[in-house]
């Protein structure tokens, strides 16, 4: 129990750091997602699979504190979840240059995916290219930090 609790402070607290972050990104062009970033950050290093009812409910509750509409960040969770669920296998033969392209590439898909949604007059190509080099460029400077302070980062939720 206090593990959920754990979690959905954490969630809170990373998605105001986003929403707080993304004011100054915004106008450059740019969109980093983090909340969905750290949930498929926690997602890839569960030791167990993440059931699709797990992500439903803290996509539904990123819905719910975000301003976005309900079941945007939901679909997106799920499926994340699957996609990491089903090449959890795979990924332990990636190097860590294939895993953050991986998730750089899957954070440029969300920003497409929500920006198509929420902005659809106004969908613009430069933020979804500038966004995918900031986000490979993010997820390597993640996994830079990773390697070198490995004790640090290594939070059992």
């Amino acid at each position: 129990m206090v593990s959920i609790f754990k979690r959905l402070f954490l969630i809170i607290f990373i998605n105001f750091i986003d929403q707080n972050i993304a004011l100054l990104f915004s106008k450059i062009f740019i969109i980093i997602p983090l909340t969905f970033l750290a949930f498929s950050f926690y997602v890839y290093k569960s030791d167990k699979n993440i059931s699709s009812l797990e992500a439903f409910s803290f996509g539904f509750f990123v819905d719910l504190i975000s301003d976005s509409y309900f079941g945007l960040n939901t679909i997106i969770y799920c499926l994340t979840t699957y996609l990491i669920n089903q090449n959890a296998n795979s990924f332990k033969l990636f190097s860590y240059l294939q895993i953050c392209l991986f998730f750089g590439l899957s954070a440029s898909a969300y920003v497409g995916f929500s920006q198509l949604i929420i902005n659809l007059y106004d969908f613009s190509y430069t933020t979804l290219l500038l966004s995918l080099f900031a986000n490979i460029i993010f997820c390597f400077f993640i996994a830079l930090v990773a390697s070198y302070f490995p004790k640090r980062l290594s939070i059992k939720l």
